[in-house]
């Protein structure tokens, strides 16, 4: 790898466009600069490599052309949430560190800004590279896979994320706001995972399915109409269920619904088989 000369200029290049905004943001070292540093740096780590996978057209990752430039969305917004994870729990102490050490502190939070850029540099290619080589297998289950990472990877995240802190004591919320802060979070979550969902149906479902437009479009549409289905069925006989007790809190059905990443397996797998088997049927001659 260092003697691909292509790859490190890459990557060099990608690293100056992004760093010095949210580095620039701590050393200053005010609230506003902070938030203004982290977002510019969370907005150029997306649009920088989305634009230039996007356009590339020869060099070191051309080969796996706007696939890696749409990996890369949910890739980086899924580090940006633990980022913002990280630092909501650990700015307090950094803050200390930055007055006794700043020098060091200084290099800490260069270190650490740097490794979600190189992590996600090289996520966005492996992740494309596996989505093509599983394509070259067996198209089904790259499309089971393909739609589950994009439905699917920021919303599990997200939950993985936070129940992680909570649970590691992180937060330092009593049980009524714990458990307030918590349902707020899984109720943004669980409308992004249909929203994501939905757009993974439509855009990429479609591009990515073989055949007539016309097959396309209706596996596309009943897929997104069985995924609705199974996604609210856990969730209504919860809601009808009317014992309770300490299993509900491990064992209650809506989980299935969104438990992280194995939800949307599931999810995403009976859907895309009903939807085209129906299909097969609506178009048989």
């Amino acid at each position: 790898m260092l003697k691909n000369k292509d790859l490190i200029k890459q990557l060099l290049w990608l690293l100056a466009l992004t760093i010095p905004w949210g580095l620039g943001g701590f050393v200053v070292h005010t609230a506003f600069s902070l938030s203004v540093g982290l977002t510019a740096y969370w907005a150029a780590g997306l649009l920088v490599p989305f634009i230039f996978y996007l356009l590339q057209k020869k060099g070191w990752g051309s080969e796996l052309g706007p696939w890696r430039a749409a990996v890369h969305l949910p890739v980086w917004v899924s580090l940006v949430i633990v980022e913002m994870v990280v630092f909501w729990n650990y700015l307090p102490r950094i803050d200390r560190e930055w007055k006794t050490v700043p020098a060091l502190t200084g290099i800490g939070a260069f270190l650490i800004l740097s490794f979600f850029v190189l992590l996600s540099f090289f996520l966005d290619r492996k992740l494309a590279l596996l989505y093509d080589s599983l394509k070259r297998k067996d198209s089904m289950i790259s499309l089971w896979l393909g739609c589950s990472f994009f439905s699917g990877l920021i919303p599990g995240t997200a939950m993985a994320a936070f129940l992680g802190l909570y649970y590691a004591g992180g937060m330092r919320l009593d049980p009524f706001t714990a458990s307030f802060f918590l349902m707020e979070i899984f109720g943004i979550v669980f409308y992004g995972k249909i929203f994501l969902a939905m757009m993974t149906f439509g855009i990429f479902l479609f591009l990515a399915l073989n055949g007539p437009k016309a097959h396309r479009a209706v596996t596309s549409v009943f897929s997104a109409i069985f995924w609705l289905f199974l996604l609210f069925i856990p969730v209504v006989i919860s809601s009808r269920i009317t014992g309770s007790g300490l299993w509900r809190a491990y064992l209650d059905p809506s989980y299935l619904s969104v438990f992280p990443y194995l939800s949307d397996l599931w999810l995403t797998g009976l859907a895309l088989m009903g939807a085209m088997k129906l299909t097969g049927w609506i178009f048989k001659e």
